[in-house]
């Protein structure tokens, strides 16, 4: 499981880690070093590059103290030069430290005051290492910081941010036009939320975690944002037992589908008995001819345009009462006949049942719906803005936050599909890093129904059968890709897909 902080639990983190724990912050300072020392050598070594030169731009706020201590590191195999901007009275104890020890054993160590002197620099370097400012910045930088970032544009070196990128937001994942490009970010403790979100990926690069010498569950006990890795699936997915049966794995219903979309129906279906679904049964009025043998059929009456008729309602009621979870949306038209039922389903078994509202189901909510923790919303941003009044571009650029707020408010789980996908109870979320854009492909989510239900029919609490259902399926359409690109990925390779993850 990985851990993401912002950058208020970072502090937090840290002031526990040397308040409560005792841990000197002089300590926490060399061992990112320490750390940051390793990760660089790894760099080198899978690169294979022979003796390369170092280029240290450091402010005078504790993360120039981490570049002044990573550059004693690494002085006595490689050439160092430091160049740093600042005031030194302002320095913490650690970054005096650090910053006199780099000038005393004798590594160039160079203030720079002028816009004049930044243009006339001569950067020949292999890497340029970026300690200017940390987690503690943003996207709004001024002043010799921004002169520096902008030569630095022109630059071509290997670039290496510590902690996070000199004008990106840690927080929200917003950039400066100049923002440091770094090829990898050494960041310390954790990860940050804003090198995960919006333009954060774009100028992180490859994200590496320093280990600082102190307990992980430090971080544990503040984090409320996590992502999956691979490992996790085995943690999560419940056992098999030796003597079971299928009633055992989960009874899942999916209601979807209609004359016009058979094909969103039974991709949901299909998923959700390739998921380890003990039993899935599709309930639409038209079923395609892919569907799997091993799916049952429940017809249902039609309206006169094809899509499920509200008398469907009294057939599905003693099904709706026998299953573990229920998946509700894909491919049912917006037919208000249909959509009411949808309505009428939520409210009547959402106190009782896990229940799935993705695609055309989502019609049935409004920003005033009155939902449960058993209920998981599966919107794309489009589909939330709609729900919530909010224009989509606000859903994009907040994603992380909106799906937050709106989980809370309307008092369920809400899984935004956006990059990265946000899913959430408005307390914990979680982010799906796994995923490629050859997903970017119809029928994709109605595969990514059918998976959450499956989860959620075994027993899986509703924020981690859809946060654990995403990156499934996203680790499926990468196995995909690797071995095939991602313009070949349809949503029924993503089901073939499922066995390779599993």
């Amino acid at each position: 499981m990985k851990y993401i902080l912002t950058p208020e639990e970072l502090r937090r983190a840290d002031s526990k880690a040397i308040e409560y724990y005792n841990v000197p912050s002089i300590v926490l300072m060399e061992n990112a070093a320490r750390s940051s020392a390793i990760l660089i050598e790894q760099i080198i070594q899978e690169r294979k590059l022979n003796n390369p030169r170092f280029i240290f731009f450091c402010g005078s706020g504790n993360n120039g103290g981490d570049g002044f201590a990573l550059a004693r590191h690494l002085f006595d195999k490689y050439e160092v030069i430091i160049y740093w901007i600042g005031d030194e009275k302002k320095m913490s104890l650690e970054t005096q430290t650090n910053f006199h020890s780099a000038i005393k054993l004798g590594i160039p160590t160079v203030k720079l005051e002028t816009e004049i002197e930044v243009e006339n620099l001569n950067i020949d370097s292999d890497f340029i290492v970026d300690a200017l400012i940390g987690v503690g910045g943003s996207e709004d930088i001024r002043g010799l910081a921004k002169t520096i970032l902008k030569k630095l544009q022109r630059v071509t070196a290997i670039k290496v941010a510590i902690d996070c990128p000199t004008g990106l937001n840690s927080l929200t994942g917003f950039a400066n036009e100049f923002c440091f490009r770094a090829d990898y970010t050494i960041t310390m403790f954790a990860y940050k939320l804003g090198l995960l979100i919006n333009q954060g990926p774009d100028y992180s690069g490859e994200v590496f975690v320093a280990n600082l010498g102190v307990p992980s569950f430090i971080i544990k006990d503040i984090a409320r944002t996590y992502a999956f890795d691979l490992s996790d699936i085995k943690d999560f997915l419940p056992k098999r037992q030796r003597i079971s049966s299928k009633f055992d794995y989960g009874r899942v219903l999916i209601i979807a589908g209609s004359e016009r979309y058979p094909g969103a129906a039974c991709l949901a279906a299909n998923a959700s008995i390739k998921s380890g679904a003990g039993l899935t049964i599709l309930a639409s009025t038209t079923f395609h001819p892919a569907l799997f043998p091993e799916v049952i059929r429940f017809p249902l009456p039609a309206t006169a345009t094809g899509s499920i008729s509200s008398k469907a309602f009294s057939l599905l009621r003693e099904e709706l009462e026998k299953v573990d979870s229920i998946a509700i949306g894909p491919g049912l038209t917006d037919n208000q006949e249909t959509i009411s039922l949808v309505q009428q389903i939520i409210m009547e078994f959402q106190t009782k049942k896990k229940i799935l509202v993705d695609a055309d189901g989502l019609r049935a909510i409004t920003a005033s719906s009155q939902l449960t923790r058993n209920v998981v919303l599966t919107p794309h941003a489009g589909e939330l803005s709609r729900i919530i009044e909010v224009p989509r571009v606000e859903v994009e650029r907040s994603s992380y936050f909106i799906a937050k707020e709106w989980a809370r408010r309307l008092g369920c789980n809400i899984h935004l599909k956006y990059v990265p996908s946000v899913t959430t109870d408005g307390e914990s979320a979680f982010l799906c890093l796994a995923g490629n854009p050859g997903l970017a492909t119809g029928g994709s989510g109605d595969v990514l129904t059918g998976i959450i239900a499956t989860l959620l029919a075994r027993g899986i609490e509703p924020i981690f059968s859809a946060s654990l259902g995403a990156f499934i399926h996203s680790l499926a359409g990468d196995y995909y890709a690797r071995e095939f690109g991602m313009e070949t990925l349809t949503a029924s390779a993503l089901i073939d897909f499922l066995s390779e993850v599993l």
